[in-house]
């Protein structure tokens, strides 16, 4: 009886997922999905609190169970709302070609040091940074898991889930310009500074469709993003912890927003700049892509 229950049970709990999944207007389901995952990793993650776990640590852990049921469901999802049984190829990740996909990563990681290095160059020229060069074996770690664990949720769900399902509702460029938005506004900004808030803003919506015009570029694979998306993140992280220390008199245009002495260059001039260049460049070729690929 216990197990006719439990069938029951989870029979109930699908044919509510498809309910929501086909909620009309279509635009219900994309946009309370990710909330509504949130909110069911943070309710798991509470019973955490009995033992002792700090605020933070919770916070991560409920983002982590929220990204395991969003990865469990994303093939779901796809199919109940498109009839699409290939999901994951769908959003770019593949899994066969696994060296030519290895490459894609590791191209994007050398593309997110040179972007970094082009960053950091007007700092070095104004001698606005100093050079500490303490290694850390743990902080390496930490830069990894950092990047590799950013560089794959975030790409997986905004230049793969969330612009493939924006697609299917309106062309290629409004969905490739919403999804840049709706990533923009999803980070939380620390900083209060109008022209910084402005900055961020405009840095990470020129990341977003920088990353997307990168996945066109590549016949829709995910692998290069998540190899730039990640190395930004991972070495950026990995050089303000113990290789380099930024002045107090470091402007923040030049460097970006800081947080606790550490700058967020997205927010940079330079970063604008650069990625703003990289967006012009990237659209030219992915026009002539399309122009090739449909002549």
């Amino acid at each position: 009886m216990e197990v006719i229950d439990i069938k029951n049970k989870m029979k109930n709990i699908m044919l509510l997922i498809k309910s929501f999944f086909l909620l009309r207007p279509r635009f219900l389901s994309t946009l309370f999905f990710i909330p509504i995952l949130y909110g069911f990793g943070w309710a798991l993650s509470q019973p955490l609190s009995l033992f002792n776990f700090e605020e933070e640590h919770l916070s991560l852990i409920g983002t982590i169970f929220s990204f395991l049921l969003f990865i469990f469901l994303l093939s779901y999802w796809f199919y109940i709302r498109w009839n699409i049984t290939s999901g994951w190829e769908l959003i770019g990740i593949t899994k066969h070609k696994f060296l030519k996909n290895f490459i894609n990563f590791f191209q994007g990681i050398l593309l997110a040091l040179v972007l970094i290095i082009l960053i950091l160059f007007p700092l070095l020229l104004k001698n606005y940074i100093s050079w500490t060069g303490e290694f850390s074996p743990i902080i390496l770690l930490n830069s990894i898991a950092l990047g590799l664990g950013v560089g794959f949720s975030e790409e997986i769900i905004f230049r793969g889930w969330l612009l493939e399902e924006l697609k299917f509702e309106f062309n290629t460029k409004i969905s490739i310009a919403l999804q840049a938005i709706v990533f923009s506004f999803v980070h939380n900004l620390s900083n209060e500074i109008f022209w910084n808030i402005i900055g961020l803003r405009i840095g990470f919506i020129l990341l977003g469709i920088f990353l997307s015009l990168v996945r066109i570029g590549n016949k829709g694979s995910l692998w290069n993003c998540i190899g730039i998306h990640g190395g930004l993140v991972g070495i950026w992280f990995f050089i303000n912890h113990g290789l380099i220390e930024f002045k107090g008199n470091t402007p923040s245009f030049l460097a970006g927003p800081f947080t606790q002495k550490i700058p967020n260059p997205i927010g940079s001039f330079s970063a604008i700049l650069i990625l703003l260049f990289l967006c012009i460049f990237y659209a030219v070729k992915s026009k002539k892509y399309f122009l090739r690929r449909f002549n």
